[in-house]
């Protein structure tokens, strides 16, 4: 059996369950990542994964950010943060099986350019690195999915020239994630699409954005070579995101000749 893993920033899980629980039902990945869920523990609707056969953990805080992994396998072992550090474990959640760790992100916005809130997107960037160096066999079979917040080519985003300067495209921010992603890491959409055109994310306050192609892809998967070695396809789901109350993302799926 192929191995399916799929990410989508849900902006909200308890306002996409109407998407999301239907969508594993249709579709059945292996390992359904999850970001910006914005719930706290006590209040996260795992009860709704239970009973399609879907194991999940979560981490997460009152109305902003958030992760989750739900997955038909339950994870050996599963961590939250870099380095148990609290201030983190809504941004991050690693899970490990037999063969296979992943890892989900939030990385943070930016906000604007002069502001802090974006010299801690690109400090936080360089803290994943390390993280990676110290806690992941890079050798192994490591997949690293989510919403990075990062558009990292000019063909990711329907404007580059006039977006130059926003905080998930501008050369700092590219560059961060760059800086993680040489580590190793495969894009594994890119290796096989590699043209224009493909977005994940588009914007609410854009009138008509899905229609008219303004989108980004900030949402992504990326695989150590061994493990991007053994991809068959990705590609992005459009559906979700052309549904009633949608999130302002959209969901990406990698299919692996590889089984844990």
């Amino acid at each position: 059996m192929a191995l399916k893993v799929a990410t989508f920033n849900v902006n909200s899980i308890r306002s996409r369950l109407h998407i999301v629980i239907p969508w594993l039902k249709e579709n059945k990945p292996n390992i359904f990542c999850m970001q910006e869920t914005k719930v706290d523990d006590r209040n996260f609707p795992e009860a709704d994964f239970h009973r399609i056969g879907y194991h999940v953990v979560f981490s997460g805080v009152k109305g902003r950010n958030g992760v989750a992994i739900a997955s038909l396998k339950e994870p050996d072992n599963v961590e939250y943060g870099f380095d148990s550090e609290p201030k983190d474990r809504d941004r991050l959640i690693r899970a490990d099986f037999s063969n296979l760790t992943i890892v989900n992100t939030y990385a943070p916005q930016g906000f604007k350019i002069d502001s802090p809130k974006y010299k801690y997107k690109l400090e936080w960037f360089a803290r994943l690195k390390e993280y990676f160096k110290k806690n992941v066999d890079l050798n192994g079979y490591v997949l690293w999915c989510g919403d990075m917040n990062v558009a990292p080519l000019d063909i990711d985003v329907h404007n580059p020239k006039r977006l130059k300067n926003h905080v998930c495209f501008h050369e700092d921010a590219r560059k961060a994630f760059e800086n993680v992603k040489a580590l190793g890491f495969v894009d594994v959409f890119r290796k096989h699409h590699p043209e224009p055109g493909h977005y994940t994310f588009f914007d609410y306050r854009v009138k008509n954005a899905v229609e008219k192609g303004l989108g980004w892809r900030v949402d992504h998967i990326l695989a150590t070579k061994p493990l991007a070695k053994k991809s068959k396809d990705c590609y992005i789901d459009m559906k979700p995101r052309l549904q009633k109350k949608p999130s302002d993302h959209t969901i990406l799926v990698a299919e692996f000749d590889f089984e844990i």
